[in-house]
């Protein structure tokens, strides 16, 4: 495994561990990825409580494996992390839902994005820059730009919502974040890294500038400062309030310490749990007690909690899936975003 240097800063983070489940490739085959979200000053007891559980669940190799958990183990899981105020998020993809013709108009759109908006004024350091981002993309196969479409909008999702949510509960831990993303294979540790700098990063800064991330009146920001960041002038053009004057250095946020492991993590094994449960779930291999109660991590917000994209064209009609009642199971029973003297239970 390749371990970054733990950062000496002294301040409290959150420890964020990526999984996926499925192959985002293939016809009616759904697939997923998620985010485990653990408050630092809650891990030590995480891994106490969990290790503890551990030792009773079916492992392959000495590695604990969500799709070999039944319905109960899950709920064993879900109730330590509860008590540990952790967060959990999941983006879904049937590829049912987008044909691979869609997927191609919709990475091709995208990598023409990329550099619309240069032009001979532009530095050439700039120029050069831009082009091998968009170079990049187009060298990305379908499988991988599907995945990372997904892997975008999971971390996007993971931010805001960790940001609104841990305001009012964690706000000092809200100072940095620690990402720990799944490595299926050993020899690819580096491809994937370029891919996380290349590909992700600049998708989720793209959709910020669109979709600014929102603050909540009575949330404490503080730690947020050490994020806060000038953009240059091209960035600003993408910008949804470019006289606003500031946004968040992404780059620092999720670069600053981010590692890719193979070894069987405490955090990515209970990562690897959630997100089989759910795209067991959606795919009817799980009964309905198995994902109840992962609701219990996720935030409630108005709409259903699994995040499922599609790359279709916005006007085709989606087609009829089998799993609305999965989908209608998770619009209830998540947490609140404001904690009860906000006014919300």
């Amino acid at each position: 495994m390749i371990y970054c240097q733990p950062i000496e800063s002294g301040r409290d983070s959150m420890r964020i561990f990526i999984d996926e489940s499925g192959t985002f490739s293939g016809q009616n085959n759904i697939s997923a990825v998620g985010a485990l979200i653990i408050p630092d000053q809650n891990f030590k007891g995480f891994e106490k409580l969990y290790g503890r559980l551990r030792r009773k669940l079916p492992q392959e190799k000495g590695e604990v494996k969500g799709r070999l958990l039944c319905e109960e183990h899950i709920g064993e899981v879900v109730a330590i992390l509860r008590k540990l105020n952790c967060l959990f998020e999941v983006v879904a993809v049937d590829s049912a839902c987008h044909t691979e013709d869609e997927v191609k108009r919709h990475k091709t759109g995208q990598e023409e994005h990329i550099t619309m908006h240069l032009t001979d004024e532009h530095h050439e350091t700039l120029v050069n820059a831009v082009w091998g981002l968009r170079k990049q993309l187009e060298a990305t196969s379908l499988q991988l730009y599907v995945q990372s479409c997904a892997m975008a909008d999971l971390v996007y999702n993971s931010i805001y919502h960790a940001n609104l949510y841990y305001s009012f509960r964690r706000p000092k831990e809200l100072g940095e974040y620690h990402w720990v993303i799944d490595a299926k294979n050993r020899d690819k540790v580096t491809a994937w890294e370029d891919w996380w700098s290349t590909v992700i990063l600049p998708m989720i800064e793209s959709r910020s500038f669109r979709e600014p991330f929102a603050a909540a009146e009575g949330g404490d920001y503080r730690a947020h400062e050490r994020f806060r960041t000038e953009p240059g002038e091209y960035k600003k053009q993408f910008m949804k309030d470019p006289e606003k004057g500031d946004a968040f250095d992404l780059k620092l946020l999720l670069k600053e310490d981010f590692r890719f492991s193979w070894d069987a993590e405490y955090g990515l094994e209970a990562a690897d749990i959630l997100v089989n449960a759910v795209r067991r779930s959606l795919a009817g291999n799980f009964r309905r007690q198995g994902w109840l109660p992962v609701r219990q991590l996720m935030v409630h917000w108005g709409q259903h909690y699994i995040r499922l994209i599609s790359l279709a064209a916005e006007d085709r009609k989606p087609p009829k899936v089998s799993y609305g009642k999965v989908l209608s199971d998770f619009s209830t029973g998540g947490r609140n975003m404001l904690p009860p003297k906000y006014g919300e239970g």
